[in-house]
């Protein structure tokens, strides 16, 4: 995968880079790309709900979400200077530092997806029962390029199932993916929660593969920068990073209430088909897994958003090893990620933001 990100490296220096701008006081608002790591969807409502609560205009904001499709085109987007920041895999930086490896100019500085979005489903009655038993079969997956193929490759070893057994199926998202599922071209999806969700509440019953132990409750996805933008200008980073903060926040208080503001946002997004209230349960069918994963905490962890813990990256450190995509264990956290910004993400009221989330009105 690291060749093809020179390949799209060297085809970004084509482009023209977006200037980066900083933030002054007084003047037009600044603007922020950030790159969704996948189709625009009620995944990302939270966002949209930031947005309708006016959490990026108090920052002095103007946020663009634009969608990108694997770490293969999020990183040499990155260092191309075409976006901000990136909801991004943890895998492929953890391999950067690795010997020989392209050690990238890039950290993560949010941990957004707390808990892994990523599932192994099967149609209900496969014959399939555990991921045990995927020796010899094929799996779908959204590109032979995805991040989290790396701790796929992890999980299976760790469950018995050697790596060069299995077939990988490159089948995109949604409807050709569900399809290559439902007519038996695989015998598994290792997609995201939400798209398996989407799946089910369109008619088609799964059931979810249980993750080996030590893979449970792991971080999948975090809000990745370069060193640059972080040395020159953490305060855009810290802004955008608490009006995503807030909009999570309030989105969590009230489900229905930020789903609705992401369809005044992305009318198009609406279905057209059903009733309103079925339309409603279907969707917050697919959107609530997603706001729970990003509302994740441990027992024994604080609610700080956007904290990493050095138990984060050492489970995934030890599931890459396991996968046999590191060889060097010993990799400085702080060339990884920084909690140095928390503090600003963290700056709001919390019981202000969610009664705001429960109030608004469409």
């Amino acid at each position: 995968m690291l060749a093809t990100f020179r390949k799209t490296w060297s085809a970004v220096l084509l482009g023209t880079a977006l200037a980066l701008p900083l933030a002054a006081s007084g003047q037009a608002r600044d603007k922020f790309v950030y790159g969704v790591p996948s189709t625009i969807s009620s995944a990302i409502a939270n966002f949209t709900f930031a947005k309708e609560l006016g959490y990026f205009d108090q920052e002095n904001l103007d946020v663009e979400l634009v969608p990108l499709a694997g770490s293969g085109v999020i990183i040499p987007q990155l260092l191309g200077g075409k976006i901000h920041a990136a909801g991004a895999s943890m895998e492929p930086l953890v391999i950067a530092r690795q010997p020989g490896k392209q050690n990238f100019p890039l950290k993560f500085v949010y941990n957004y997806l707390r808990n892994s979005v990523w599932e192994f489903v099967v149609l209900k009655d496969s014959p399939v029962k555990s991921l045990a038993d995927l020796k010899g079969q094929s799996i779908g997956v959204v590109s032979l390029s995805s991040g989290n193929l790396y701790t796929t490759r992890a999980i299976l070893q760790a469950s018995g199932v050697d790596w060069k057994s299995v077939n990988l199926q490159p089948v995109g998202f949604g409807g050709q993916a569900f399809q290559a599922l439902k007519t038996h071209q695989i015998q598994v999806l290792n997609l995201w929660e939400s798209m398996h969700a989407a799946l089910e509440v369109s008619g088609t019953p799964l059931r979810r593969l249980d993750l080996p132990r030590e893979f449970q409750g792991m971080s999948s996805h975090g809000f990745e920068v370069t060193d640059k933008l972080l040395k020159d200008n953490p305060q855009l980073i810290a802004r955008f990073g608490r009006a995503v903060s807030k909009g999570s926040v309030a989105c969590h208080a009230s489900h229905v209430n930020c789903l609705l503001a992401f369809w005044k946002h992305y009318p198009e997004q609406k279905p057209k088909t059903g009733t309103e209230e079925d339309i409603l349960r279907k969707e917050l069918a697919i959107m609530t897994p997603r706001i729970e994963n990003v509302m994740f905490f441990r027992p024994d962890e604080p609610r700080r958003m956007g904290a990493y813990a050095d138990r984060d990256w050492k489970l995934l450190i030890a599931a890459l090893k396991e996968g046999g995509e590191v060889t060097n264990e010993n990799i400085p956290m702080a060339s990884l990620y920084t909690n140095e910004l928390v503090p600003e993400y963290n700056r709001f009221d919390a019981a202000a933001v969610e009664a705001q989330g429960r109030n608004w009105k469409p």
